[in-house]
């Protein structure tokens, strides 16, 4: 039976798990070899509480598998599945944007290596099926046939944590926007075109008070500025900071879409020219496909992405 019209769409599934830092955190570890829960707990500064809470949850959506490795008293293991495997291209560009354009009081991230080519490297979004750089400007969106605001709102509001507690190599503004459900769809919106108060209000059916907060944050944090029109409108841009989060929404999307989609079709198209938009990250300096076994951190030599 297919699911009812109102049910969350593959945008909402994923972003009910990527929204979550501490998932995000989890799957940064796990990519880095972590699998044991004391292992998770020396990497990350997080309570064993939500430790717990976290894993059952990346194991619950598919991302993590649980193996049991000791009886008594019962030890288990978690290790990425092919769905778990598959966030590395979104944890990439978040980490190329965070490193690009957050504040990063903590300490500078770790810089990347591509093993193929020997250089440090930025990734650039092409499209996997004609090899033509896919920068926002370069695609058109329309909802598919699970599409709309009212479905891809997911339905958790996670919380984000302070600036303060801090440590280098976390994702501090990039939850700015995954970290709040309404943030995350309003910046889909802008995305799509959207940017009057009054259509961001009548659309997404956000409350006035959170959608005025939401927006000061965006601007606040360089997402957004905010143009005066010969009208005396207010309208909402994405400045150069913000269009540089594309590669982040396409990835996401394009991998919640792969692993959360419904019977009925897409939640979104993306389309690149006459031909459906497949993300790709490739390596600024040799132009080459990037694999998550060829990008070293050059800080950390046993690590990767």
């Amino acid at each position: 039976m297919p699911p009812p019209e109102s049910s969350p769409n593959a945008i909402a599934r994923g972003l009910g798990v990527l929204g979550d830092e501490w998932c995000l955190q989890l799957l940064r570890a796990a990519h880095s070899g972590a699998t044991r829960f004391g292992r998770f707990q020396e990497e990350l500064p997080i309570s064993a509480a939500s430790l717990a809470a976290r894993l059952a949850l990346l194991a619950d959506e598919g991302l993590f598998i649980r193996r049991v490795y000791q009886q008594n008293p019962i030890r288990a293991e978690y290790l990425l599945t092919p769905q778990g495997r598959g966030t590395w291209p979104i944890l990439l560009a978040i980490w190329d944007w965070e490193d690009r354009w957050a504040d990063h009081p903590a300490g500078e991230l770790p810089d990347r290596r591509h093993a193929e080519c020997g250089q440090s490297f930025h990734p650039e979004l092409v499209c996997a099926t004609c090899g033509v750089a896919a920068g926002r400007r370069d695609v058109t969106a329309a909802w598919g046939p699970t599409g709309g605001w009212d479905r891809s709102i997911p339905d958790t509001a996670t919380r984000r944590r302070t600036r303060a507690s801090r440590t280098a190599g976390e994702f501090p503004e990039t939850m700015a926007v995954f970290g709040n459900r309404w943030s995350a769809v309003v910046i889909g919106a802008v995305f799509q075109g959207i940017r009057r108060y009054s259509e961001f209000e009548s659309l997404l059916g956000i409350p006035s008070n959170i959608l005025s907060e939401r927006l000061r944050i965006l601007v606040e944090y360089g997402l957004l500025r905010v143009d005066v029109t010969e009208q005396g409108r207010r309208e909402y841009h994405l400045t150069e900071k913000g269009r540089a989060f594309f590669p982040i929404v396409a990835t996401t999307l394009s991998w919640a879409e792969r692993w959360f989609a419904l019977p009925e079709g897409p939640a979104i198209s993306w389309q690149h020219g006459d031909h459906p938009l497949v993300p790709r990250l490739d390596c600024d300096q040799c132009h080459r496909p990037l694999q998550a076994a060829q990008i070293e951190v050059l800080e950390t030599s046993d690590q990767k992405v």
